[in-house]
Parts: structure tokens; C-alpha cells; sequence
């Protein structure tokens, strides 16, 4: 003989009973039925284990899974019809508002989020084992007023899921796997929420809930009166959303790392500053210099300093200063060709 221990049964008005709402004296004045197989059931309300409904003469000739499965349904169609809300959530993606102007944007620029919804807004409806566009649904939410076109479909999956026709049909669906009848006390105690358990198919995925999305950690190049300038390193890049950072720098970017090649962030920066109007004055952009590595960070040798004593590693500020200072032209035009497909914007 089984042991199973249902938590629910009808009673003899066939109303679903919920074992927490059966008393000693409830148990005395109504009789009990299964949802499954009908036969009479007694109401265990013992100390030893936990109350439960158990069939009067043995459970060998019921499915387990059918009493899940009615009940399931039961239940849902249960609330919908008397609650006056019927909330789902689920996850929806929220695009960042800024994605149609920002030179950042990417499929990164996106957050996941649940939304909650109520049902009983677009539905008044809640028929079982209806028939919607040739498949049947344990569940069919509709409008009867013909408002919404669209109905849910509302699955109990016990032991099978969804045939992989139904679910790739374009239909909206929700399908809740039910292991035990206390797994159904959730769902009508709380929204049904999209879990690992509960699959949401079909439904429109992309929020209508617009908002700017710090995702991006960007370059921040920062540009001084002297000329010198700084880039941020990998560890303190900040995200797109970050306003000026310094109080002293003139001019602030934010630069794509992404698209970065041989150049580098400091060298677009300093190169659009210029093509501001600013006049820049930094070693980094002079003919007479030479670095070591493709780098910011590496040490810039004057290569006229045996000739005229000019410091042989000067600071980038120095330029302001060096009467033999000259723009490297035939650099700026290669970066400046490269420029137009690096991502950079003013920082306000």
C-alpha cells in the first residue's frame, strides 16, 4: 500500500478543502472525497504526523499524478475566479534609454528584471481544457469581450512537459511543474513567478520600462591646462554614467577600451581635444619624441636632447615650455583616420 499524504480533498459539495482549514469539529460534520479517484477520504489530524487526507480504504487504484494535475488546475481556475488580482512575473529585458544617441551602446547595455503583471486586467476568462488555435490548453485565460486577442495557455506538468510543437507554436505559455500538492500552495498564496519550475514561452521579452543603465566601464581621459593628461587604467575605469571626475581638467572623455589597437586611449584623447580647437601642447604628440612601447605609461625620449639639453625623458607638461615643439602631423593624420571607428564622448 501507498503511503502518499494528499492535502487536499473535496467535500461533500465537492469543494476543494485545504487540510490546514479542517478542525476537529469540521471533521466531524462533512465528508471527504478524492479529487483523483473520487472514493471517500478521512481527515488525519493526529500529533504524531503532519495532518493530511488519506482514502478510507487504501489508495492502491489512485494516480498520484492525475490528483496533482486536477488539482493543479482546480486551484488556479479557483483563483482567478475569486481573487480580484491574478499576478504573474517574469523576467523581461530592459533596454538602456540612452541606446539611440550613446556610442556605447552594446547587447551589454541591458538589464534583466521582473515585472510583475495582473491578468485579471486582460482577461476575465478562465475555461479548462480549452481549445486555441488547434491546441488545448489544462488552462485557457481569454477576454471575452474580444479587447485582447491573445489568450494563455496555463500547463500543469506533472511528468510531461509541453510537446516541443506546442511550445515553438507562438502561443503564450505558462507551464508550472508540480511535484507535490505543496508546491500549489505557493501559487495561490503569491504571484506566479518565473522559476527554474515555471516556464514563461512566448511572451514579449523586451520591458516598456526605459531607464539609463550604467554597463559600460570606459576609458576616462582627462585633459589639464598644462597640457599634461591622464587615462584611467584598467582597475579604475568608471561605468558611462560617471560625471567629471576632476574639478581642475578642461576636458574629460569617456573612450571605448573595446575598439583600442595600436593606439592608445591617451592618444585619441589628446588627438580629439585638438580637433575641439584646444591647443594642446604634450610631448606625447611632438615629431621629436620617441616611446619605447605602445603604451601611456611608457617613458617619451627627445630625441634632441645631445643637441639642444632638452630633458631626455621629459614630463608631458614639458612641451608647454620646449621652443622646439612641433606637432607630428604625420601621426595625427594616422590616428585621425582611425578616430572616426573608436567610440568617445564629452563627459559633462
Amino acid at each position: 500500500m501507498r503511503t502518499s499524504k494528499y492535502h487536499y480533498a473535496y467535500n461533500e459539495n465537492k469543494v476543494v478543502i485545504d487540510i490546514r482549514n479542517v478542525s476537529a469539529e469540521y471533521r466531524i460534520k462533512h465528508s471527504f472525497y478524492c479529487i483523483s479517484c473520487g472514493t471517500e477520504m478521512v481527515a488525519k489530524l493526529g500529533h504524531k504526523n503532519i495532518y493530511h487526507f488519506a482514502h478510507k480504504s487504501g489508495d492502491e487504484f489512485c494516480s498520484s499524478e492525475t490528483y496533482l494535475h486536477k488539482l493543479g488546475k482546480l486551484l488556479l481556475k479557483s483563483k482567478f475566479e475569486k481573487s480580484s488580482t491574478f499576478e504573474v512575473e517574469y523576467l523581461r529585458d530592459i533596454e538602456c534609454q540612452k541606446q539611440s544617441s550613446c556610442p556605447f551602446y552594446s547587447s551589454e547595455c541591458m538589464e534583466h528584471s521582473y515585472e510583475l503583471f495582473d491578468f485579471k486586467k486582460y482577461y476575465d476568462t478562465c475555461a479548462e481544457e480549452q481549445f486555441f488555435n488547434n491546441y488545448k490548453a489544462d488552462l485557457l485565460l481569454s477576454d471575452s469581450t474580444g479587447k485582447y486577442q491573445d489568450a494563455v495557455f496555463i500547463e500543469i506538468c506533472v511528468t510531461h512537459e509541453c510537446t516541443q510543437e506546442k511550445q515553438y507554436s507562438g502561443q503564450r505559455i505558462i507551464e508550472i511543474q508540480i511535484k507535490s500538492d505543496d508546491d500549489l500552495y505557493s501559487l495561490i498564496t503569491a504571484p506566479i513567478k518565473e522559476s527554474k519550475s515555471i516556464k514563461f514561452m512566448g511572451f514579449n521579452r523586451i520591458s516598456k520600462i526605459k531607464k539609463v543603465l550604467a554597463k559600460r566601464n570606459l576609458f576616462r581621459f582627462q585633459l589639464f591646462q598644462s597640457g599634461a593628461a591622464y587615462v584611467s587604467n584598467f582597475e579604475e575605469m568608471p561605468t558611462c554614467d560617471v560625471k567629471k571626475q576632476n574639478t581642475k581638467s578642461i576636458l574629460e572623455l569617456n573612450i571605448d577600451y573595446g575598439y583600442i589597437g595600436d593606439v592608445t586611449a591617451y592618444d585619441y584623447g589628446l588627438i580629439t581635444a585638438i580637433n575641439m580647437g584646444y591647443e594642446v601642447k604634450n610631448c606625447r604628440l611632438c615629431k621629436y619624441q620617441k616611446f619605447g612601447f605602445e603604451t601611456s605609461m611608457s617613458p617619451i625620449f627627445c630625441c634632441l636632447s645631445k643637441k639642444y639639453g632638452t630633458p631626455a625623458y621629459p614630463k608631458q607638461s614639458d612641451a608647454g615650455k620646449c621652443q622646439y615643439f612641433c606637432l607630428d602631423n604625420m601621426r595625427i593624420h594616422k590616428i585621425n583616420k582611425e578616430l572616426p571607428h573608436v567610440p568617445i564622448s564629452i563627459v559633462e
